[in-house]
């Protein structure tokens, strides 16, 4: 005990006190009866003398090697399913033959693409059709707009093998447009192409483009005519049903793909997109 006082003896601490008349005084301590129970604790110094006690620290030593891998972890539980997302937009739908529309035969059905005719090995021999009712009732006046858009794909040249569109009207007769004009435009195959009826030349009670329709209406034109003159003399006929159609015409391995009809503004689109 006394070899460990005079050891912290050596030691120059300086004891502050820091209430009264002594807050000035310095201590020198020279025996253990100056230390509390014979023993000195940090308590006993001064914040001066704590901070005398403690060397400058030392330059880092090298790191030590890595230790080994740890085990991983046992998995934790499962949290909470979160709360549902917002829907998502949906896709577009497929627009199928039914309501005001319909196929003439097995030959037409709606696929991803849109609606397809065909094939027909003999694009004259064969024929189908997409037939749309919703404006059946309206005159021939009322139909504003009128356009569809479709693609056509044939083994030979087929000049006359294009899908052309027909208004069919309750006296027996029909207004049809013909993308060839009469076999004298060949659209591009395997293309698609949007027709615009009301702003194009149409035919009048003539299929076969021989310009014998109209003889019975003095003044109308005969063959190809704008829609407008059409109007002017046929104006007030009812319309029974729009049909677009790919055969009757010609071209080997014949078919089509309609992609839409727009009538008085009013769009379908057939297919996914």
């Amino acid at each position: 005990m006394k070899k460990a006082v005079t050891m912290i003896a050596a030691l120059v601490a300086v004891l502050a006190v820091t209430s009264g008349a002594f807050a000035a005084k310095q201590y020198m301590i020279t025996s253990s009866k100056q230390i509390k129970h014979g023993a000195i604790s940090l308590s006993d110094l001064s914040h001066h003398a704590r901070k005398m006690l403690h060397g400058k620290q030392g330059a880092a030593g090298p790191a030590g090697p890595q230790g080994l891998k740890g085990d991983i972890g046992l998995q934790g539980p499962k949290g909470n399913t979160g709360p549902q997302g917002p829907k998502g937009t949906p896709a577009p739908t497929l627009q199928r033959l039914t309501g005001d529309f319909s196929g003439t035969n097995a030959s037409v059905a709606t696929t991803l693409d849109g609606v397809q005719f065909g094939p027909y090995s003999d694009g004259g021999a064969w024929a189908g059709s997409v037939r749309y009712d919703g404006a059946d009732g309206l005159h021939l006046s009322q139909i504003t707009q009128l356009s569809y858009n479709v693609k056509y794909s044939a083994a030979d040249t087929a000049p006359i093998g294009d899908a052309y569109l027909r208004v069919f009207l309750s006296n027996g007769k029909d207004v049809i447009f013909d993308p060839t004009q009469c076999a004298t435009t060949v659209p591009d195959k395997n293309v698609f192409h949007t027709f615009d009826v009301v702003g194009s030349d149409v035919r009048y009670d003539d299929d076969s483009c021989d310009g014998s329709g109209d003889h019975n209406f003095p003044g109308s034109p005969a063959g190809q005519q704008s829609w407008g003159s059409v109007l002017a003399n046929h104006g007030s006929d009812v319309v029974s049903g729009i049909y677009v159609t790919t055969g009757w015409t010609g071209g080997s391995d014949l078919t089509a793909i309609l992609r839409n009809l727009s009538v008085n503004g009013q769009s379908f689109t057939f297919g996914s997109a």
